[in-house]
């Protein structure tokens, strides 16, 4: 069967588990911003907020190494059906409505989340030919957009529907989750063949694009920044209505759709592997974090963080299908796991200390100083990538894995 024969073949599964996780992420994004305005509201607390984004980054840390083995180990497609399981569950716990339960809840869901981001990376790489991964991970980008933002804007109605029908949507959504997670009929194009399938030899693939993972561990520190405030920032410091917060928190999911869209063109993708294009875009995104913390008409915010999202689109297809097709098959759920856990693990450390310091600092002046850093730290990105390509392009060779 050749690639162009694998990828229509397989190419309807793709499209039912990209669903079943798109699905995934529509419920955590309508819970995430349901609770964090229904927190600020009732509490009127930054530090209570903080606690949200703090826990869904919290739990991947906790189960990064071990669910790693587990998706190179056992069959992916069974994973990705207890893992949805597992998330219709954790929602049923809504059905007692405390903070206690809120942030449980969204230790569990969130947790869930992450591993079958990764675990459908390792699925995708075992289903989608080289010379299609770009066109997929569009597909992935374009999608994620779509059921993000619709997410989203379910999170700001329900803030005035209610808890209760909230509740009864993420259960129902869940269990269609489930059901397209259970239909999963690929065929694998690759055979693990791979003796040197430890963590060790993982950890050193890992440390050779040492400077891309320290880069994304600076970069995904700061802009936990946005996650963190942007609640207090529309309620507190603008005054301004529910709605204007999820505006402001729909803008990356809409400018991601808008990305994944326009990458489709082949012309697009060539401005991308542009070797200031990365530059680019980093730095942009530093310049809008600070327009966002001068900012004080609600509305701006909301459209800087659409442009934000399309960078990011950019920046993740680019770099999603470099890496997807440059680690061996037997190690991709490893792989994952440990450069996620790395550049992640600022994420929770950064949103506790964020909320911890808003305090006792005017907490638009960190969204500043976090903007600084990002615009700053687009001066090392044309070395990154170039170390990165470099480095990645030597990964396969040292492996010998074979398509069926």
């Amino acid at each position: 069967m050749s690639n162009e024969d694998f990828y229509n073949y397989n190419r309807s599964s793709y499209i039912r588990l990209l669903t079943a996780r798109n699905l995934a992420r529509f419920t955590n994004m309508a819970f995430y911003v349901y609770f964090m305005w229904e927190i600020v509201y009732v509490y009127h607390s930054i530090f209570l907020v903080s606690l949200i984004p703090g826990f869904s980054f919290l739990g991947y840390l906790i189960v990064a190494l071990p669910e790693g083995a587990i998706i190179d180990k056992y069959d992916r497609s069974k994973i990705y059906i207890i893992v949805n399981a597992i998330i219709l569950a954790s929602y049923f716990m809504l059905l007692k409505h405390s903070l206690y339960t809120i942030y449980t809840v969204d230790l569990i869901s969130s947790t869930m989340i992450w591993i079958i981001t990764d675990d459908l990376r390792a699925i995708t790489k075992e289903i989608i030919p080289h010379e299609k991964m770009e066109h997929a991970q569009s597909i992935n980008m374009f999608s994620s957009g779509i059921f993000e933002l619709g997410g989203i804007i379910t999170g700001g109605i329900f803030i005035f529907v209610g808890y209760d029908n909230l509740m009864l949507l993420l259960i129902a959504i869940s269990i269609i989750e489930l059901i397209l997670s259970s239909t999963n009929r690929s065929k694998k194009l690759y055979v693990k063949k791979n003796n040197n399938t430890g963590f060790g030899g993982t950890a050193k693939i890992a440390l050779t694009i040492l400077p891309f993972l320290l880069l994304g561990l600076l970069l995904n520190g700061m802009f936990v920044a946005l996650d963190v405030f942007a609640s207090g920032l529309i309620h507190i410091i603008m005054h301004a209505p529910s709605y204007y917060y999820t505006f402001f928190v729909a803008g990356y999911p809409a400018g991601i759709l808008f990305g994944g869209i326009i990458s489709m063109n082949p012309k697009i993708s060539k401005i991308h592997a542009k070797k200031y294009s990365m530059t680019v875009y980093i730095f942009l995104s530093g310049i809008l974090f600070i327009l966002i913390a001068l900012n004080r008409i609600a509305i701006l915010d909301g459209i800087f963080t659409i442009i934000i999202g399309t960078f990011l689109a950019f920046i993740n297809i680019v770099l999603e299908s470099k890496i997807i097709n440059g680690i061996p098959n037997s190690i991709t759920g490893k792989f994952n796991s440990l450069t996620m856990m790395f550049s992640v693990s600022s994420s929770p450390v950064m949103a506790f200390f964020f909320g911890y310091i808003s305090r006792f600092v005017y907490f638009p002046d960190i969204i500043l100083a976090a903007g600084i850093v990002v615009t700053i730290s687009a001066i090392s990105v044309r070395y990154v990538m170039e170390s990165f390509d470099k480095n990645i392009g030597k990964v396969e060779p040292d492996y010998s894995e074979t398509g069926v």
